[in-house]
């Protein structure tokens, strides 16, 4: 889920509880490294990696790190929904890797299936999130407040074991869900969905895949695809909530909601928390807002506007960056508006 990112390695200022304490990371599907949205805040971040290929495992903790992570450590074993032992399907594509066996019978219908030919199974350590929170061998962080899931069907699994963790510490999930049976017997986005929202969490962004039949695999432009699989950016969101319970929110889950929505460049949805005076009570508003403003400065990043001819003045900037000009102006008067949506070419072409 691609956003702006800052330079690797920023402190951003006024998050003064998670500069004490940190914000606690889990990435649970860890192969090729950490999420990188991560780390442009790694200073601040106790990072802790599941990956259940041993050798991925083992390259990702020997490899030294390329930012300056609080802390960092990496687990070789699979999450699911107990502690035990399942069978680990091995696919010739290594990203394909899942607990769940490939349905070969509804991926032939599409390019490339051997990508997910099982060469090999594995006997590999599986265990709930829940019961792995209290082991106290384990290099556990303070706080897990934000988990990402990329296990290939397995999500559910995880989520329905870490209910104490998402009750009392999580404040988001970025979670890869298919709409199509990729895997024989997996669970799907309607069922990660419902189970999120009745743990109180919300749907803030989907970033879709989609995929062209066999049958266009040479000329895939003259389709559109079929909608598979998603990630899913789910937040909490304390104005939902009574004031009795917003009250009861610590100033350390807040800075790590505020700081996740900054990331993923929810910068209305921060401005909207901060200025509720229950939760602005808890924080530094004047920093954080500065922080916010800074990641939102653009063509239009005034809550209101800054009137027609500083507008015009940033418009006029953007037309010499080397893109059309009208392209420009079009993109500007888009992000304007407080309502968008997906454009007819996204839904009903191909383009």
């Amino acid at each position: 889920m691609a956003t702006r990112q800052p330079a690797a390695g920023a402190i951003p200022e006024g998050f003064h509880t998670l500069q004490r304490e940190g914000l606690g990371l889990l990435d649970v599907g860890a192969r090729d490294g950490l999420h990188p949205l991560f780390r442009a805040i790694a200073p601040l971040v106790h990072a802790l990696g599941v990956e259940p290929d041993r050798e991925e495992c083992a390259r990702l903790q020997a490899e030294p790190p390329t930012v300056s992570w609080r802390s960092v450590r990496y687990l070789p074993f699979a999450l699911g929904g107990s502690d035990g032992q399942a069978t680990f399907h091995v696919c010739r594509s290594r990203g394909a890797n899942s607990l769940y066996r490939p349905n070969h019978r509804w991926l032939s219908r599409f390019p490339d299936p051997a990508r997910y030919e099982v060469v090999c199974t594995q006997t590999v350590p599986v265990r709930a999130l829940d019961t792995l929170r209290q082991d106290p061998t384990l290099p556990i962080p303070p706080a897990i407040d934000f988990i990402k899931l990329d296990i290939q069907g397995a999500e559910l699994d995880v989520l329905q074991c870490a209910r104490q963790i998402l009750d009392r510490e999580v404040v988001g999930l970025e979670v890869e869900v298919e709409f199509a049976p990729v895997y024989e017997g997996q669970p799907l986005f309607r069922d990660i969905d419902a189970f999120l929202a009745s743990c109180g969490f919300s749907l803030f962004k989907l970033r879709r895949k989609s995929w062209v039949r066999h049958v266009c695999a040479e000329r895939p432009a003259v389709s559109a695809g079929q909608l598979i699989a998603a990630d899913a950016l789910y937040l909490r969101d304390p104005l939902t909530l009574e004031p009795e319970a917003r009250r009861a929110w610590s100033a350390h889950r807040l800075e790590a909601l505020l700081l996740v929505a900054a990331l993923y460049d929810l910068h209305d949805f921060c401005l909207e928390l901060v200025a509720d005076p229950i939760l602005a009570a808890r924080v530094d508003v004047e920093a954080i807002a500065r922080y916010v403003g800074r990641r939102a400065c653009g063509l239009d990043y005034r809550l209101n506007g800054d009137g027609w001819f500083l507008s015009g003045a940033r418009l006029a900037k953007e037309c010499f960056k080397g893109r059309s000009g009208f392209g420009n102006l079009y993109a500007w008067r888009l992000r304007r508006s407080w309502g968008r949506a997906d454009s007819d070419k996204d839904f009903y072409t191909r383009t």
